[in-house]
């Protein structure tokens, strides 16, 4: 399953950008996670794009997508996008 998490403030009065990290996550036969950065957007629609087109090749290759029904708890895929305030 991917999931989007939202920042726990708003933007700053000095004008602060936000970066959004894609953040891709697989899972070995032994339960073990290795997490990459897949890439860093300006707007979470642009990661979302990517995202969307990320889960569709890893079904073609025939990945247990995290979230797909009956993956849980073995799937071998996952994604985020995680929001990074700039100071």
């Amino acid at each position: 399953m991917w999931r989007i998490r939202t920042p726990a403030t708003g933007p700053s009065i000095g004008g602060a950008m936000t970066v959004y990290v894609l953040v891709r996550e697989d899972q070995s036969e032994h339960g073990f996670v290795d997490a990459s950065i897949v890439g860093l957007f300006r707007s979470q629609d642009e990661a979302a794009v990517l995202l969307k087109s990320s889960i569709a090749e890893a079904r073609e290759q025939g990945l247990r997508v995290c979230g797909d029904p009956g993956t849980e708890p073995e799937w071998e895929v996952s994604w985020s996008i995680e929001p990074h305030p700039l100071r």
